[in-house]
């Protein structure tokens, strides 16, 4: 019975070595860099249209309504909301302004450009943008944090946004895209 004890003091220290391993891993993965990095990786290679269920994954249901309302009235409407509710939504007013050569538009507090992508800030994903993703200078408070990634290199033009993140139900979702 003596030898079994020393064998069991292992296996049980090997087996908490390993959670602690996985538990450090786990929290690796969903650090806000690697949220940020990963979010963009999938985004530019994401083909589909409906990318609904993927895009709730890493962005908050506010920063959703917005970019939605917004493309809801800035682009046709796919019948989904009555008239009414459309006009509701529309016709009012919202602090607006030009940035950068584009036109911009507060909607529930995120500013969303009216005519380009609000994740990339662009009507065009370059190639190298899918290759080279680089994020850096992460803040991080418990539950909020604040992420640079640039996509780009090479002769292609490069873009740099500051990407602020919120814990949300014990995940990191993205609350607002900024270009730097």
């Amino acid at each position: 019975m003596d030898p079994l004890i020393p064998h069991m003091r292992n296996v049980f220290l090997f087996a908490f070595l390993l959670c602690l391993s996985n538990f450090t891993q786990a929290s690796e993965q969903t650090s806000p860099e690697n949220i940020v990095y990963n979010f963009y990786k999938s985004y530019l290679k994401e083909e589909s249209s409906d990318n609904s269920r993927f895009l709730s994954q890493y962005v908050s249901d506010e920063l959703m309504k917005s970019i939605n309302d917004s493309m809801m009235c800035n682009y046709d409407s796919d019948d989904s909301v009555s008239a009414e509710e459309l006009e509701g939504k529309c016709s009012q007013k919202r602090e607006c302004k030009q940035f950068k050569g584009r036109y911009i538009c507060n909607w529930h507090g995120a500013w969303v450009d009216t005519d380009v992508d609000y994740f990339t800030k662009s009507q065009d994903v370059y190639p190298s943008w899918k290759a080279s993703i680089s994020t850096f200078d992460v803040y991080q408070k418990e539950n909020d944090s604040s992420v640079n990634v640039i996509l780009g290199a090479g002769s292609e033009p490069k873009v740099k946004f500051n990407v602020v993140l919120e814990k949300i139900d014990r995940k990191w979702k993205n609350t607002s895209v900024t270009e730097q």
